[in-house]
């Protein structure tokens, strides 16, 4: 956060350069010279933070006056007034009259407010069976919502038409492509987060996907692209069952398994963006071939695939189960409803899944030490003859000192959390407050 303090500007920046320098020695110039750019550059990234700190203050505690946001803010109130003036001109902030919590002589101060409707973002959930496109404003509120089912085919082409689908979702909403501020794309599969392609989707059918590339270029908007699991971990940290915690770790097992983690508010991206695949991390002795190649992997465990398919494995072996009714269209929505109605074989399948799915947890326990554990996907709809066993094998593998201190809790957004995580992402890489503080 901004402060006002009494050093020079250049004392100031010489301990900012030497930081960013990483203590490698800059090329020598002429002392006045560098002197003048340098302190250039400092003005010119302190009027950025500056300017990027007045606005976050509205959005987040709006309505406020001039000196209710100088006093937020710490910044001076000169400096305030000229930064609102500017946000003013520019649309992004608005007056709304008097503060009528004010009383006394003189003239009353006037209220400012974000202009949520100052810029839109769009958020795209491309999902295995299903495609969620989301149209919200500068504050987040959703305004328009398409879903449809995700196309089937060739990549590109796939792409070309969730980009011909939103275009329809801001023909409806009567928005200036202009008004545009972000795309955020979430994917069922291992994207590289920096260069935006998917590199590997098997229930997609992708591989090395330029997705980003494809959907910026269709669209000339700012793209960014993350796997879904990433997405919805931002989600329930921000609006759901990590709220107001400091680290979060979203544990995920659905058609797949993945984990999202959160430090800080921060997505852990790792060093090509594909930190949190810990669905294919191998559990010893198991023997299921993964989509991935490998064997043992835990999504051949623990996700709804791997639950119907040894489901169908029980009934082709004879053992005894309502199941057997079902023949070969058994879903992991047949063997939870089996389980509630106390269906031993059922049971059964859910315990090896939870059991594997909690010695994943384990491991993210250990390794992460996070303040709280979501537990989410379509999974976790079985409830406890699932969860049960989950916990029981975190108290079994987990270090006694991290376990006894997280906190493991079900998703609150449920599948929503994917799409909003979207929307939010592009929120984040559009806001200036966030790219400069948080280094987006």
């Amino acid at each position: 956060m901004a402060e006002r303090t009494d050093r020079s500007e250049e004392a100031v920046l010489a301990e900012t350069t030497a930081s960013n320098s990483g203590g490698r020695t800059l090329p020598k110039q002429p002392k006045t010279r560098r002197r003048q750019d340098l302190r250039h550059v400092d003005l010119s990234v302190m009027r950025d933070v500056n300017r990027a700190l007045v606005l976050d203050t509205v959005k987040r505690e709006g309505p406020l006056s001039r000196v209710a946001i100088a006093n937020a803010s710490r910044l001076a109130k000169p400096t305030v007034s000229g930064i609102v003036d500017e946000l003013i001109t520019e649309g992004l902030i608005t007056e709304i009259g008097p503060d009528p919590g004010t009383s006394g002589a003189g003239r009353p101060p006037v209220l400012l407010e974000f202009n949520a409707r100052s810029h839109y973002v769009v958020g795209i959930h491309i999902g295995v069976e299903n495609t969620i496109i989301s149209l919200a404003d500068a504050a987040g509120s959703e305004i328009d919502r398409l879903q449809c089912p995700t196309p089937r085919g060739d990549a590109v082409d796939v792409l070309q038409e969730i980009a011909d689908a939103m275009e329809r979702v801001l023909d409806h909403g009567r928005i200036a492509r202009r008004r545009l501020a972000a795309l955020g794309v979430c994917v069922a599969g291992v994207v590289d987060q920096r260069t935006g392609r998917c590199l590997f989707a098997p229930n997609l059918g992708w591989r090395d996907v330029p997705v980003r590339d494809i959907l910026a270029g269709r669209l000339d908007l700012p793209t960014f692209v993350h796997n879904t699991v990433q997405a919805a971990a931002v989600a329930e940290d921000i609006e759901g069952a990590g709220r107001n915690c400091g680290d979060v770790v979203l544990l995920y097992s659905g058609l797949g398994v993945g984990a999202g983690v959160l430090h800080d508010g921060r997505i852990f991206h790792g060093a090509a963006g594909l930190a949190g695949e810990i669905g294919h991390c191998v559990i010893p002795g198991a023997t299921e071939v993964c989509g991935c190649g490998k064997t043992g992997c835990v999504e051949t465990l623990a996700s709804a695939p791997a639950v119907a398919r040894f489901a169908r494995r029980a009934v082709a072996d004879g053992r005894k189960t309502r199941l057997a009714r079902l023949g070969e269209d058994i879903t992991a929505i047949d063997v939870a409803a089996a389980a509630q109605a106390g269906d031993a074989v059922a049971i059964e399948i859910l315990a090896h899944a939870g059991e594997a799915l909690g010695i994943a947890a384990s491991w993210l326990i250990n390794l992460l030490n996070p303040e709280v554990l979501v537990i989410g996907g379509g999974l976790v709809g079985a409830g406890d003859p699932l969860l049960e066993p989950f916990r029981r094998a975190i108290s079994a593998n987990a270090l006694p000192q991290a376990a006894d201190r997280v906190v493991v809790r079900p998703w609150a957004l449920g599948k929503d959390a994917k799409i909003r995580g979207a929307v939010l992402l592009a929120l984040q890489r559009s806001d200036q407050y966030y790219r400069l503080v948080f280094g987006l």
